[in-house]
């Protein structure tokens, strides 16, 4: 009975803490929106910002509370604001030697800008010679991802190996994935996923696996509506809606695995492939709706 009581009032002291740190991100993203009078794009980036710093508190708050160490305060910062990753772990170590290979991840990077750019020029081009709207979306939102996710992304990872900390990469080859859990898992935006792990799973452990997974993905769908739909005012509950979907595909294809057996494994193996990039691409235009495409996208890229 003591150590049951102890539990309750453990459970008890820690509530008010964590209803503090998730409850400081709502109102801090309703002030952005009611008192920045700026640009879709500008207010976009602010509303980034915003959240991505609430989430970083957020994840403090329950490392602690789990009785994790953190990092000496200097590299605690560097985390902070410097490292999209997001499990403050990985800056414990004291700085080592350089790992090998850097040159070609810095080729990598640049790389990936290079042919990043390329795709915005033909989505430019697309548009002064169809003035088609889903002409330009393919080669543009591709050329964003290389430059942003496999371009500046793989520089930031390369800079702290070169400073010695041993980070992983953020994209784990994406088109390389098993099925809709290993995509949404282990390869697209480790820092995200790390994010959902440290901060939504850990706040809702206990809830069961189901309910744990639709409660990452539907969270998902809220922090897309304040970056996708808030900085247009339009298009508000699309962004859930795919996140919903996918969530739902993903249990689906669990519980299918868990269950198919007579099938082959070659068979079954092509089959969650095509599962996962149906469920990852054909509900793309609910996230990129057509308002932020008009209202972020094409003026973020000097399309007019």
């Amino acid at each position: 009975m003591s150590t049951r009581r102890a539990s309750l009032k453990h459970r008890a002291g820690v509530l008010p803490i964590r209803l503090a740190a998730w409850g400081a991100g709502p109102p801090l993203v309703a002030a952005v929106h009611w008192l920045l009078q700026a640009g879709a794009v500008t207010r976009m980036l602010v509303l980034i910002g915003v959240l991505f710093v609430w989430m970083k508190a957020v994840v403090l708050v329950e490392q602690r509370l789990a009785g994790k160490r953190l990092p000496p305060l200097r590299r605690l910062l560097a985390w902070l604001l410097l490292w999209p990753g997001m499990r403050p772990q990985v800056m414990a170590r004291a700085p080592g030697a350089r790992p090998a290979g850097l040159g070609a991840h810095i080729a990598l990077g640049m790389l990936s800008i290079a042919a990043g750019a390329g795709c915005i020029l033909l989505a430019r081009w697309a548009w002064a010679q169809t003035g088609n709207l889903w002409a330009f979306v393919a080669p543009a939102l591709i050329g964003c991802s290389l430059v942003l996710h496999y371009g500046l992304f793989t520089l930031v990872v390369a800079g702290w190996r070169l400073a010695g900390f041993q980070v992983g990469p953020l994209f784990r080859n994406p088109f390389a994935s098993r099925s809709l859990a290993d995509f949404w898992t282990r390869r697209w935006n480790l820092a995200y996923t790390e994010m959902c792990q440290e901060s939504v799973q850990r706040a809702t452990r206990g809830w069961g696996r189901r309910a744990g997974v639709l409660a990452v993905f539907l969270f998902s769908g809220l922090l897309h509506e304040a970056a996708i739909s808030l900085p247009v005012n339009a298009g508000y509950g699309l962004p859930t809606l795919y996140f919903a979907v996918n969530g739902a595909a993903m249990l689906a294809e669990a519980a299918w695995t868990s269950r198919a057996t007579a099938t082959g494994e070659g068979a079954r193996a092509t089959f969650a492939r095509a599962w996962a990039a149906l469920w990852v691409i054909a509900p793309l235009p609910l996230l990129f709706h057509p308002w932020f495409l008009r209202g972020v996208v094409m003026p973020a890229l000097g399309v007019a």
